[in-house]
């Protein structure tokens, strides 16, 4: 027998035995549901829902979609099922708790491990990341684990010369990140801020490595600077002044999309009292009354309500959320995020408080939705994310209620799905 026939043969055997092995795997459908799909679309009524390895292989109405032979059923009638929520902008692996300093891998696994029990399927996590994160970044893993897929950015970059910030932008690199992240700030006036010679040497650089970069602003007038210099992804709210008309023009002319973490705010002065989301049990599920009693202390309380910063956080709240309002009217892209993962910005819950302020700020509940699916995959590159469509991962939450009808209704989770395993159940 030649060489070639042999080699040939033997692709044939390689590739009978490939598809037998994949005829094994069953097929699991899901039957009966309403379906956000995460696009914008009308949901489907009646739904069928097709899951394989980890990935949709099929969804739409009773009618259309052919359910395979001997697959494994799963009947959630009155449900409605949409897509997981992707966190484009929190932390993971610092805090436990309500304490910070606590980094190590166990940490990241646990954070994402509770930000997936609250729907959260994929966390954006924008600074802060370590070596220890490098391992479970999305991109080295196929099926679920039980926790959120996690993306980094690495370390904030910084320095005192342009000089000494690229040299964190290669670190960054050679440790393996998906975004790079700058924070120009001054916080409130008590800091110096970045210089605009820093931050264009560091997006430059960080393009010429391939990423993409994300930035931490508060004024409008930086704001405008990092979209000229080519920022990717405004990471926070515009909350000193409302936005105008040249710089609605500017940002939908770069294409860039706009992250809102509206409880970043809410965060700096919420503690000022007993906060009402302590008595919800959505909260206490994951975070019991040891975690949260030391910011029931009164004398904490009160060094809060005096807090210069926090009084002018609160005061600018309206108009983080009339600026986007303003630009999600004007069709710029909403990318959902929370900067939760942080000291008292609470993993997974925080998200669900987001998207009441959200609502609150006037988007309709599709609007939220999608912001938390399509759009956020789309403007962050994340591959076969965002939306309950063939090809991509089985990343989705089974809910009790309908939250189009109030986006409240998400908290009413009866299961989460990443890579089409319940992670509730694990």
């Amino acid at each position: 027998m030649s060489i070639h026939r042999f080699t040939f043969i033997l692709l044939i055997l390689t590739f009978a035995c490939a598809k037998q092995e994949d005829s094994g795997v069953p097929f699991i459908v899901f039957v009966g549901a309403t379906i956000i799909d995460g696009t914008g679309s009308d949901p489907v009524r009646d739904g069928v829902l097709v899951v394989r390895n980890g990935r949709i292989v099929d969804v739409g109405n009773k009618a259309d979609v052919k359910i395979p032979e001997g697959a494994l059923i799963n009947d959630v009638s009155g449900k409605t099922i949409m897509p997981g929520i992707i966190n484009g902008h929190g932390h993971v692996g610092e805090v436990k708790g309500i304490d910070g300093g606590n980094y190590s891998r166990d940490n990241v696994i646990d954070n994402l491990s509770i930000y997936a029990r609250y729907g959260i399927t994929t966390v954006v996590s924008l600074g802060g990341d370590k070596k220890e994160s490098e391992p479970v970044r999305a991109v080295n893993d196929t099926l679920s684990e039980n926790h959120a897929r996690l993306f980094i950015a690495g370390e904030v970059i910084n320095g005192k010369t342009p000089a000494e910030a690229l040299i964190v932008v290669d670190s960054n690199h050679h440790m393996g990140v998906d975004f790079m992240k700058i924070r120009v700030d001054d916080n409130l006036g008590t800091s110096p801020k970045m210089s605009e010679e820093m931050y264009r040497a560091v997006i430059n650089h960080s393009h010429e490595l391939g990423y993409k970069i994300a930035t931490h602003m508060y004024y409008l007038e930086d704001a405008r600077k990092l979209l000229d210099a080519g920022s990717d992804f405004l990471a926070h709210s515009i909350r000193d002044l409302p936005v105008d008309d040249a710089f609605i023009e500017l940002i939908k002319q770069k294409k860039i999309a706009y992250c809102p973490t509206l409880t970043r705010e809410i965060s700096t002065f919420v503690y000022g009292d007993t906060a009402e989301f302590f008595t919800d049990p959505f909260f206490s599920r994951e975070f019991d009354s040891a975690v949260i009693q030391p910011l029931k202390d009164p004398a904490r309380q009160l060094q809060v309500r005096n807090s210069e910063s926090a009084k002018k956080y609160k005061q600018q709240l309206p108009t983080a959320m009339a600026n986007l309002k303003k630009l999600s009217d004007n069709s710029v892209p909403i990318v959902f995020g929370t900067d939760s993962g942080v000291p008292t910005r609470f993993i997974g819950y925080f998200e669900h408080i987001e998207m009441k302020m959200m609502q609150d700020a006037g988007l309709t509940p599709m609007q939220i939705i999608v912001s938390a699916s399509k759009t956020a995959a789309e403007y962050l590159g994340l591959k076969d994310l965002g939306t309950i469509s063939p090809g991509h991962w089985a990343d989705f939450l089974v809910l009790e209620a309908d939250p189009l009808t109030d986006i409240t209704n998400a908290r009413k989770i009866t299961a989460v799905y990443i890579g089409g395993d319940d992670v509730t159940k694990k």
